[in-house]
Formats: C-alpha cells, structure tokens, sequence
C-alpha cells in the first residue's frame, strides 16, 4: 500500500493562515512580495549573536578587573582564641591600582608540617597600593599551631 496522504498543512509565522509548502509567510502578511529569510538564516543570525554577547561580556569582564590585585600577605601575630582556637593577625596589601575584595586561606599547621585547620575569608574592600590589618579566629585549634600560614589572591 502506497500513503497517499498530503503531507500537513504549513501556517504563516505571523498570522497563522495556512500557506503553501514553499512559504513561511502569507501574502497579507508580506504586501510587499519581499522574500523571506530561510530558517538557516535566523539560526545563523541567533548564533552570531550569542557569540558575539559572550565575547562582549569576556571582554568587560577583564576590563573590570584590570589593575585589581595581586595582594601580598604576611601573618603578624598568632594569640590563643576564645572560647577554643587561635586568632590570626594578619596584613594584606593589594598591589594594584584599583580597589578591591581579596579571598584569603589562613591554614595552621603542626610540628611535622601537617595542616591542622584552615580558615577561608574574605576581606572588605583594600585600595590599590595600601595594606589593612586583620585579624580572623581559627576554630577548633586545641594547640598552638607551629605555623600559620596566609596566602590571598
């Protein structure tokens, strides 16, 4: 047996009216005869103009952080903690020229060099070119660490 159904009707993006199997638009709504995109031609146009948006927001994204960081830091102190830790004295500069937020892992370590506890922060805004002074709590250290080290970025 041969299918000798028609094959379904197409419709008009703008209207809905239906149209003929070469048409995307019908003739009311296209008074002007102009001939209309292929659905390749809107996929192409779609595409180019996502990857020209991502593009874009790379580059403002650079742009924004350009003269922020590095930072330097330097641990100034270590003092037992309340109720059970040690607080961590600490400076950090940002070498920079803009200011900026700088993420810090302060991480105490034992007598073989074993991590005991780490501590993440993140500062409030540091000038390009100055240095502020911390101070964070490392919870949980029962011992004094026999070092404390500090590392921004």
């Amino acid at each position: 047996m041969t299918n000798t159904s028609a094959p379904a009707p197409r419709h008009c993006i703008k209207c809905g009216r239906e149209v003929g199997p070469d048409e995307s638009v019908c003739e009311i709504c296209n008074r002007a005869g102009m001939a209309t995109p292929s659905a390749s031609q809107y996929h192409g146009t779609v595409a180019v103009a996502i990857v020209l948006a991502v593009a874009a927001l790379a580059v403002a994204a650079s742009l924004s952080l350009r003269g922020v960081g590095p930072y330097a830091a330097e641990v100034r102190a270590v003092t037992p903690g309340e109720p059970v830790g040690y607080a961590i004295a600490y400076a950090v500069t940002n070498e920079g020229t803009k200011a900026g937020r700088a993420k810090c892992l302060l991480v105490a370590l034992g007598d073989a060099g074993e991590r005991l506890r780490t501590r993440s922060t993140i500062t409030d805004q540091i000038d390009g070119g100055t240095t502020t002074e911390l101070v964070e709590t490392i919870p949980g250290l029962e011992v004094r660490p026999t070092e404390v080290t500090v590392s921004c970025s």
